[in-house]
């Protein structure tokens, strides 16, 4: 894509590609903060600094929790979002070869994860968000080639 291709506001709800690829890192911020808690033994909070919780569901707290963080990020700029896009990978990539097997799989091994591996936090801040997204990208793309 063209730089303003992935700045357009093309998406659902108003989003551009720039927008979601700030999301994507920002979530996957949040893995590396979390993951580094965990192995650590500190009390996790889920999200930014910033963000008041307001004891809502789970979906309507990461709907608005999602809100938040494109209000964050919206005026970056594309160099910036993309440099940050690809360091934050790299760092997932460096934090997944770092664990071991039990701490990726081992359903006890983080007792704050109460009984969920830490695997189901990685897949849903790495493949299956960025399918979801490449979801929406390619529907807008097919749409204006």
């Amino acid at each position: 894509l063209e730089p303003a291709q992935m700045r357009a506001p093309e998406l659902d709800g108003g989003w551009s590609v720039k927008d979601s690829l700030a999301h994507i890192a920002a979530w996957e911020k949040v893995l590396l903060d979390v993951a580094g808690k965990y192995q650590r033994g500190e009390t996790v909070v889920l999200w930014a600094p910033g963000f008041e919780i307001d004891g809502t569901n789970g979906e309507e707290q990461m709907n608005r929790y999602n809100a938040y963080l494109f209000e964050q990020h919206r005026a970056r700029e594309l160099i910036d979002v993309l440099d940050d896009f690809r360091e934050t990978f790299m760092q997932v990539v460096a934090l997944i070869e770092a664990l071991s097997d039990a701490e990726i799989f081992d359903d006890n091994h983080f007792p704050a994860r109460n009984g969920r591996a830490l695997v189901t936090f990685i897949v849903g801040d790495t493949y299956e968000h960025y399918d979801e997204h490449l979801g929406w990208m390619r529907a807008w793309r097919d749409k204006t080639t």
